[in-house]
């Protein structure tokens, strides 16, 4: 990771434990933390940590994320943010640990929807891509930094100015999650 390319980042729910190593930036996500709008069924989380920085027109945002062990349903990936309710991400979200997915969430008016996709189980890197054009956003993932594959596009209809964009990382269920961002850049469209 090259230090000038987070200058302009900053946390939304900083992690207990973030530090700077030769591999990047390792971050233990708590307990209990994610990023999730449901108002119909009363159920709302937003104690997820994400780290961002603000951009006003299109972008392409891709990082790297590595972890040793994936754990019930423990996230890292891409997120771009306009407020609470409405919001995309996109990462590494296993509800089985023996079958690793990628996951794509999108928070739209405070509602939110999911869609996954496998991913081989040996896997302890992936790099996650996020493009915005307009109120459009569309994610890609990749087992080896090359071939990125689209896993989903989506529309934020109240997407017409600054939306956050950055890496998250969070871990609903059980005990905290490590894992380390290895890559973060951004490019303006």
């Amino acid at each position: 990771m090259i230090l000038g390319n987070i200058r302009e980042f900053d946390w939304f729910n900083e992690p207990e434990n973030v530090s700077f190593t030769e591999g990047g930036l390792q971050i233990t996500a708590r307990s209990s933390t994610d990023f999730w709008q449901n108002i119909d069924g009363n159920f709302s989380k937003d104690n997820g940590h994400f780290f961002a920085t603000y951009q006003q027109n299109d972008f392409v945002l891709d990082c790297k994320w590595y972890f040793e062990n994936i754990k019930d349903s423990a996230q890292c990936g891409v997120m771009a943010r306009i407020d609470e309710c409405n919001w995309i991400k996109s990462g590494l979200l296993s509800p089985n640990i023996y079958r690793p997915q990628i996951g794509v969430i999108v928070a739209n008016r405070g509602t939110s929807d999911w869609s996954m996709t496998d991913i081989p189980a040996s896997l302890h890197a992936i790099w996650f891509k996020i493009k915005r054009c307009g109120k459009d956003f569309v994610c890609y993932y990749s087992i080896d930094g090359e071939n990125y594959h689209t896993i989903r596009m989506a529309h934020l209809p109240i997407a017409s100015n600054a939306v956050k964009v950055g890496a998250y990382a969070c871990s609903p269920k059980g005990e905290s999650f490590e894992c380390i961002l290895e890559e973060i850049n951004l490019k303006k469209l």
